[in-house]
């Protein structure tokens, strides 16, 4: 670390008469902003921007050796890669935590394209929408196809979270339409452009199938959800997990060893992350590092993305071929092992126990719900709101699982469940927030404490009505 940043800490930690232990706090140990100061460890740049807050100080106190412009660049790079890998929060803090001098340059529009892209992963649309539209407005006007594209998709998934279907299938219409012009000048990299591609016309075939299009506008109703975007690949309809392959036998020592070695080698998206966080820590003390660090990560997750979709892409053929098997073993498990978006396969799994929940397959729901906890249990706290709401739906068909299953501890369940509806978060969709109020009303009624029950169906009654049409971004 450049000591020049440790000695500004400690000097304005001293100065504010704070001991190591009372800065540290809940930033970090005492122990690793000791060797911090004195220069014997890097520190990540999210722990920079707490410390100077703490300390009362911007960050360009702390870094007034940076090169700004440098930081800059690297910044959106590592913002980039935190945007696509489901950190949109993290990316939102250090591209608002920056030293003012980075912002006098000539041209800010792929750090306000970073910025919008972070915002709306967090669910702030409007804010996301004010820095996208002009953005594209200019992209188009100076031919600039690689910003149009990521302009045109931000913003069509953003009319597509507030239900204007026809204005999100247009808009990724549009930002298709400049692929071949990016493919030709290599404006992005070419396993990154393929990746995004194929995305898009996946949404579009559940969208619009039959590329039909839309003749009247549609009409967003809380009993006419909009078509959900389905979460790429769906839980095979094997009854174990893929995940877990048969055991090798006794017999075969060498093989044992071997699946033991396989059991611990990191999954790509691990290794992704291992360099952005070494990405992190030198974002303020060798900028360049960082950067090429960053592009490292962002290849790797972009490659993983792309086996992501074309394994998508694979089961969707094979689902519109008549008697074709499934996926392969061997292929999901390279799917497994290079999956970069958990949050959206959380989601998969979601969907899938509620439908089979709803059709009364409660063994196989716990089977795929035993797989979606295991797999939530070895991912980190996802910030992107895709992930929370997973987690979230996940907890809710926990519960009605066990109370198919489990009939003593249906009296715990009720409590658990009153505790859960009560508690239910702003962010949570408001189809799980009515199921959860159905289920509810029927095991109060089961319970004989219609009290309750009457009170459940009241405010399921308001859940239910019909709520003022958002008003479209793009018309």
């Amino acid at each position: 670390m450049d000591v020049s940043i440790g000695e500004t800490i400690r000097t304005l930690r001293t100065a504010r008469g704070l001991s190591l232990a009372e800065l540290a706090d809940d930033l970090a140990s005492p122990d690793l902003l000791d060797e911090i100061e004195s220069g014997r460890a890097l520190a990540p740049y999210p722990l920079l921007i707490r410390v100077a807050d703490r300390l009362g100080e911007p960050i360009d106190r702390l870094l007034a050796d940076v090169d700004p412009h440098a930081l800059l660049q690297a910044a959106i790079r590592v913002a980039q890669y935190d945007v696509a890998a489901g950190h949109p929060h993290r990316a939102r803090d250090i591209l608002t935590h920056l030293p003012e001098a980075s912002f006098h340059t000539r041209s800010l529009s792929e750090y306000r394209l970073t910025l919008a892209r972070a915002l709306r992963g967090l669910g702030e649309e409007e804010e996301a929408v004010a820095l996208l539209v002009p953005l594209a407005e200019a992209a188009q006007s100076a031919d600039d196809a690689r910003l149009a594209f990521y302009a045109l998709r931000e913003l069509g998934f953003a009319e597509c979270d507030r239900g204007n279907v026809p204005g999100a299938v247009r808009l990724w219409k549009d930002a298709l339409a400049r692929v071949d012009a990016i493919a030709a000048t290599h404006a992005i990299p070419s396993h990154e452009l393929h990746a995004l591609a194929l995305e898009l016309y996946l949404h579009l075939d559940d969208l619009d199938p039959h590329a039909e299009g839309f003749d009247v506008p549609w009409r967003r109703t809380s009993f006419d959800p909009q078509p959900r975007l389905r979460a790429e690949f769906a839980p095979a309809d094997a009854a174990a997990p893929v995940s877990k392959p048969p055991s090798a036998p006794a017999d075969r020592p060498y093989l044992a060893a071997a699946e033991r070695m396989a059991a611990s080698a990191p999954a790509l998206f691990v290794v992704a992350e291992e360099l952005i966080a070494d990405a992190l820590r030198h974002l303020a003390v060798d900028p360049a590092q960082a950067k090429a660090l960053a592009e490292q990560a962002s290849t790797l997750l972009f490659v993983g993305r792309l086996a992501e979709v074309e394994a998508s892409l694979h089961v969707r053929l094979l689902g519109a071929a008549p008697g074709a098997t499934r996926l392969s073993t061997r292929l999901e498990r390279a799917y497994l092992m290079t999956a970069v978006s958990p949050g959206r396969d959380l989601a998969a799994f979601a969907d899938e126990i509620a439908r089979q929940l709803d059709d009364g397959e409660i063994d196989r729901a716990a089977t795929l719900l035993e797989s979606a906890q295991a797999i939530a249990a070895e991912l980190p706290d996802l910030e992107d709101l895709t992930a929370r709401r997973a987690r979230l739906k996940l907890t809710l068909l926990d519960m009605e699982a066990a109370y198919a299953k489990r009939p003593r501890e249906r009296a715990s369940l009720r409590k658990r469940l009153i505790a859960y509806e009560q508690s239910f978060p702003e962010w949570g969709e408001a189809a799980l927030h009515r199921r959860a109020c159905q289920l509810l009303i029927r095991w109060l009624a089961e319970a004989r404490d219609f009290e309750n029950a009457l009170r459940y169906v009241q405010k399921l009654d308001a859940l239910s009505r019909e709520p003022r049409p958002p008003v479209p971004f793009v018309f």
